[in-house]
């Protein structure tokens, strides 16, 4: 670009100011309508980012509503919380009352040591000791590293041989405790022992700690038990407390013995609670929509997506849903939303929610409920069949992308029309100071020559004589 420094020097006419205030006439008129184009754009990405969000806030409860367990909710409750507690599994349960007579706790099996003096320093022996625990069988090496009884108590816990030991101070000596990590008979403990010195089974050296129902040179301080329980007179024995399998979707959490009686009954709020979910976001997509494309009063003009194609096709595809009847309901007392508390207000486009109707529609006509809102044996619930309008508007080669990639497209169609402004605008600076130098130049020789002239017509000049009158 051609300096501007000394522009006007000359002639005193032209300067960098008059250069600054052309070009920038030159520039503001396509400047502004890019400014304003591309605020325009952004403004329409920000809002199509908005329905999205709102479209994909909607489609979670859709797609909780459309699985065909969706109108299972139940609850259950113990009598005696202290014997037994209770979860559940809500796809697989189902009503019933169960009467539990808890018998028996399952327990962990515990082995005990002879006493020794000291933890740390006496040996033990040397060998191997193989734990079988279930049926797994580990072999774990006692040397001169780590034959204490500290020593052994390690090398079992790192073994993750399905057992944990530890040391216990009796207050005359030490033990050594073995504990089985899972309870029931089937967990019991079998130790097993390869001693260097000596027999395998006798009292000395490693084979002190054999305990294998031939040898039983450890004590046995606490038997392994199974979990035996009556449900509703049928015996259950399990080798955990926690008892799982026997009833679809009940576990039954035993803590102690004695009885209780179970009850697992229909839970029609938490369904209720899911549709809760979805008319909520429904409403606010509803209200995104209205933010982004309705009539603002208080400034008499639309949203920026004011009469948009994109828009007004998500709209008439959601309320289409809205009064479907799914295949199977035609003769049905429960035919759309509308027969179950769910209805349209005409006035907002919102959805309003009677769930008193509901829970009613639910206990009266379960099956029906279900064909409504999700996959059955008829077809596609309503649900689903809006998780699927809703996909084809938010997939990456959605309707919501197509419009967002071409507003993208026309932002990079902003900047590079900003960018040959730029090219434009310096051409035409460039072209402007050097016409002006130019000027400047001629201008100045001009006065140059009219200084000449004048000083040479004034050296023509007759000079002032000064004569006397006689």
């Amino acid at each position: 670009m051609a300096s501007i420094s000394s522009l006007g020097a000359g002639s005193g006419i032209f300067s960098n100011d008059l250069v600054n205030q052309l070009v920038e006439a030159e520039r503001a008129p396509t400047e502004t309508r890019l400014n304003r184009r591309e605020a325009e754009t952004q403004s329409k990405i920000s809002a199509f980012g908005k329905i999205r969000s709102a479209l994909e806030g909607l489609k979670s409860p859709m797609e909780a509503l459309s699985k065909s367990d969706s109108m299972k909710a139940y609850t259950a409750s113990s009598s005696n919380e202290g014997v037994v507690g209770v979860t559940l599994d809500s796809s697989k349960a189902n009503r019933g009352n169960y009467s539990v007579d808890v018998q028996q706790l399952a327990r962990a099996q515990s082995l005990a040591s002879t006493e020794q003096a000291d933890r740390d320093t006496t040996a033990m022996g040397t060998g191997t000791l193989t734990l079988n625990v279930g049926g797994n069988s580990t072999d774990i090496t006692i040397d001169s590293s780590n034959n204490t009884l500290q020593g052994i108590a390690d090398a079992i816990n790192d073994a993750n041989a399905g057992v944990s030991a530890g040391i216990v101070d009796t207050g005359s000596g030490y033990r050594l405790v073995m504990s089985s990590d899972e309870s029931g008979t089937a967990n019991e403990i079998s130790v097993t022992v390869a001693d260097d010195v000596g027999s395998n089974t006798d009292s000395d050296g490693l084979s002190r700690f054999a305990f294998d129902g031939a040898t039983s040179n450890m004590e046995e301080t606490v038997a392994a038990k199974d979990a035996i329980l009556d449900i509703n007179g049928i015996t259950v024995t399990r080798s955990s407390n926690t008892i799982e399998n026997v009833v679809d979707g009940v576990t039954f959490n035993v803590s102690s013995t004695g009885t209780s009686t179970v009850k697992v009954d229909q839970d029609p709020g938490a369904v209720a609670d899911k549709v809760q979910a979805f008319v909520d976001k429904f409403n606010a997509l509803q209200d995104q929509i209205k933010n982004v494309s309705g009539y603002k009063s208080v400034s008499e003009q639309g949203g920026v997506l004011s009469g948009d194609a994109t828009i007004r096709g998500l709209q008439n595809d959601l309320r289409q849903q809205l009064t479907n009847i799914p295949s199977g309901l035609e003769n049905s007392p429960i035919r759309m939303l509308a027969d179950v508390g769910i209805k349209t207000d005409p006035g907002t486009g919102k959805l309003q929610f009677d769930q008193a109707v509901f829970k009613e529609k639910l206990q009266e006509n379960p099956e029906a409920m279900t064909t409504l809102f999700a996959d059955s044996d008829q077809g596609e619930g309503i649900a689903t069949q809006m998780v699927a309008s809703a996909e084809r508007f938010l997939g990456s080669d959605g309707l919501l992308s197509n419009r967002t990639d071409g507003l993208n497209a026309t932002l990079q169609d902003i900047q590079d029309q900003r960018d040959d402004l730029a090219d434009r605008i310096a051409s035409y600076e460039e072209r402007l100071i050097s016409q002006f130098t130019a000027a400047d130049r001629l201008i100045s020789q001009i006065q140059s020559s009219g200084n000449y002239v004048q000083q040479q017509l004034a050296a023509m000049a007759p000079s002032g004589g000064g004569g006397s009158g006689g």
